[in-house]
């Protein structure tokens, strides 16, 4: 019996094409895979369909790809989490953040050699877990945001995302920090509390596309990064993000956002927007913290 591969395929992800995916079907075939191709056309097909094929088929498969953006990427994760099957990613998405972080963005077909190719590790995922009614648990690859950038996401047009692709994600920011409250939190690290707006949670280490949001951070260690940002104010929020993209938060030189390691994080302090590799997934429950860890060896991904 020959090798088999199931890609699920968002088709209304940013960058997808009939052409790039039949050209990443061909060069599975040409390597001897049988392919089966599904495609999502609502949020939670891609988690369920995942988990129908994790279960229901025993291990037929010997990947699943993910063909979408890294909301797809996550439901795949979400559907596949503790299993034995591999799971691979392949760039469709408006910013494959994952694919930055792989080194596997732009050209499909060596995108999908690279999966042939390449070994299964198994890596940490993030997990957080808000503990109000109803309890809710999520598990993300590369990121999630509680605050600022989640609000930005939260307030995201699809409809102008479909025409701007990242566009839409700046627009979207620039409404935010008009009608932003700048509400603090309280972020528990390893036992010791930071007062703070925003905190950015990174498992992988590019964030937003390109950006290298946690340089150190890598989805095999059991560890994670916060990017804690503190700013009372429109121009202090600005010198932030811009010392984001210097780099000045990694080097201990920014006086408004820091960053550090950790295996354990609680957040209260209020009800916040939360983001899981960029979709939004609710508000923390103000009566209780939300919980945010690292959960080692819960995924396998080929790369």
């Amino acid at each position: 019996m020959g090798l088999s591969v199931l890609i699920i395929v968002n088709p209304k992800s940013g960058t997808f094409k009939t052409s790039r995916l039949v050209m990443a079907m061909n060069t599975f075939k040409s390597a001897g895979f049988g392919v089966d191709i599904f495609f999502t056309t609502k949020t939670g097909d891609a988690e369920a369909r995942t988990k129908e094929a994790v279960a229901a088929h025993n291990g037929a498969y010997d990947m699943i790809v993910s063909a979408g953006g890294d909301g797809t990427i996550n439901e795949v994760a979400n559907g596949a989490v503790f299993s034995q099957t591999p799971v691979g990613v392949l760039p469709f998405g408006t910013s494959s953040v994952l694919c930055n972080d792989l080194g596997m963005k732009g050209d499909i077909r060596k995108a999908v050699k690279r999966l042939i190719n390449g070994t299964p590790y198994d890596i940490s995922l993030g997990r957080i877990r808000t503990n109000g009614a109803p309890e809710r648990t999520r598990y993300f690859i590369e990121m999630a945001g509680v605050g600022f950038d989640a609000a930005a996401v939260y307030g995201l047009n699809r409809q102008l995302k479909a025409y701007t692709g990242i566009g839409a994600y700046i627009y979207s920011g620039i409404n935010c920090l008009i009608n932003n409250n700048f509400d603090q939190m309280a972020v528990s690290i390893d036992g010791g509390f930071i007062a703070c707006n925003t905190v950015i949670i990174s498992n992988g280490t590019c964030y937003g596309g390109d950006i290298r949001m946690a340089p150190k951070a890598d989805v095999r260690n059991p560890s994670l990064y916060g990017t804690i940002f503190r700013y009372s104010g429109r121009v202090e929020f600005v010198a932030a993000v811009a010392d984001v993209f210097l780099g000045r938060h990694v080097l201990n030189k920014s006086k408004y956002v820091e960053q550090v390691e950790f295996k354990k994080m609680t957040i209260e302090g209020g009800a916040f927007h939360c983001h899981v590799d960029g979709d939004y997934f609710g508000k923390t429950p103000a009566e209780v913290p939300a919980e945010v860890d690292v959960v080692q060896g819960a995924l396998r991904l080929v790369y």
